[in-house]
């Protein structure tokens, strides 16, 4: 396979490109790369094929199809990455096919936390599809429906540290575990082929670490990981979104390291002089020679984010501040400072004033004001949704992180609603079992 014919992952819009689904594609002897919003892996031996990352419950039947346009081979493994919904619920599909042309089913491989962390899904899911349905607030309604629909289907062989595969004929796989963006994340290695399969250890993006809704994510072990990539000089890395890397893969690997070991060391450094949360999340930022590398940019994850996660997991919720150990209610605090104002409406008055700025400073200053008036639930509480929800479009609009713009686009439609009809909704739902 030359490397010559195989598209070079590029930057921010190479994450975009991962969501237009594509024909499968070799990306080196006997290695497909399917792209979707996650993208799948198929591995292709002499006896059998693995795939890595079925994807989202609605990809199953386009892996099989594509599956079946290369070769008839049974499939004898189907490897979870890590057990996310956009990465390890196509598998239903794969048992299908296997059942129909009577072949044995195949063995599905993950680290021993992916079935705990499929019986933490199914304990909070409510909570999942509501916060699914902010975060993808932008694919339009139903994001929640990835876990409402969800059929679980857990590893039959688990690991721990390190394991190999030698049920294909001509290829090995050897499934690596490390901490990143979650704590049952393998990487795949295909020494025959020199493929590294990452997973989302590698997102086309600066690193998916502290995402609003989601439990604590590793950074200084995820720049570990990522430097044990490099170590073995791999000719391909496939990320778990965006693009396939080739001849930059080992300056996108050791680069994204850098920068993750930056942020987590400049946090520890700040935390030992004694500073509290609001200065660090303020104040810390990469290096000049970073915050524009093309490896780095923000349209999955964003620097913010990864230094509230990296705070998050070396220091408790207090920050600095004795009023906040037992706080009063924000309805309260917003009531005494509506009455000594005199009344709500120069509140909305001045936030509407800082709305029209340019500035997202003066954007966010302006949504801090309307939530005092929206709190308090008084006269203004319908004019102040109205125009929170006009800001946050206009808040969205300056941020480039996927996550964060989608959940203001999803706020302000709640304040639409609000305005009008007084309220939303919550969705819930159960979930089926393999």
């Amino acid at each position: 396979m030359n490397d010559a014919n195989i598209p070079e992952a590029a930057g921010p819009e190479a994450l975009g490109e991962s969501r237009r689904e594509g024909e499968c594609r070799e990306v080196a002897d006997g290695v497909y790369f399917l792209a979707g919003f996650g993208n799948t892996t198929l591995i292709v031996g002499s006896d059998g094929v693995a795939v890595v990352d079925p994807g989202l419950f609605a990809n199953g039947p386009r892996v099989v199809a594509e599956l079946r346009q290369l070769t008839d081979l049974p499939v004898r493994y189907v490897i979870y990455t890590h057990g996310h919904f956009d990465h390890a619920f196509g598998t239903p599909a794969l048992l299908e096919d296997a059942e129909a042309r009577g072949d044995q089913p195949p063995d599905i491989v993950g680290h021993v936390n992916v079935a705990r962390r499929f019986a933490r899904y199914a304990k909070t899911s409510g909570h999942l599809a509501t916060t699914y349905d902010m975060q993808f607030a932008s694919w339009g309604p139903g994001g929640g429906d990835l876990v409402r629909r969800a059929r679980y289907c857990p590893p039959t062989i688990e690991y721990e540290d390190r394991l190999v595969l030698d049920g294909l004929g001509n290829r090995t796989i050897e499934c690596r575990h490390g901490l990143g963006e979650t704590d049952d994340h393998t990487w795949v290695w295909v020494p025959e082929s020199k493929v590294i399969v990452g997973g989302d250890f590698i997102v086309s993006s600066l690193p998916n670490a502290g995402t609003p809704f989601r439990v604590q994510r590793f950074v200084l072990e995820w720049a570990e990981a990522l430097e044990e990539m490099a170590s073995v000089e791999p000719a391909v890395v496939i990320s778990g979104h965006g693009g396939v890397f080739t001849k930059s893969s080992s300056d996108m690997l050791m680069t994204t390291a850098r920068a993750l070991r930056y942020l987590d060391a400049e946090v520890v450094r700040r935390l030992n002089e004694g500073q509290w949360q609001e200065q660090i999340l303020h104040e810390v930022k990469l290096p000049d020679d970073l915050v524009d590398h093309r490896f780095l940019q923000p349209p999955y994850g964003c620097t913010e984010f990864v230094v509230r996660d990296i705070m998050r997991r070396y220091m408790g919720w207090y920050d600095g501040n004795p009023s906040m150990l037992f706080p009063s209610r924000k309805s309260e605090i917003a009531g005494e400072l509506v009455q000594l104002v005199g009344s709500a409406r120069p509140i909305v008055d001045r936030a509407a004033v800082l709305g029209r700025s340019s500035d997202v400073s003066d954007l966010q200053l302006a949504l801090h004001l309307l939530d005092v008036v929206l709190e308090n639930h008084g006269d203004e509480a319908h004019r102040a949704s109205a125009l929170k929800a006009e800001i946050l479009e206009a808040r969205a609009k300056h941020e480039r992180s996927f996550v964060a713009h989608n959940i203001l686009l999803s706020a302000a439609a709640l304040e639409r609603d609000n305005a009008a009809a007084g309220g939303g909704s919550t969705n819930t739902s159960g979930v089926d079992r393999c």
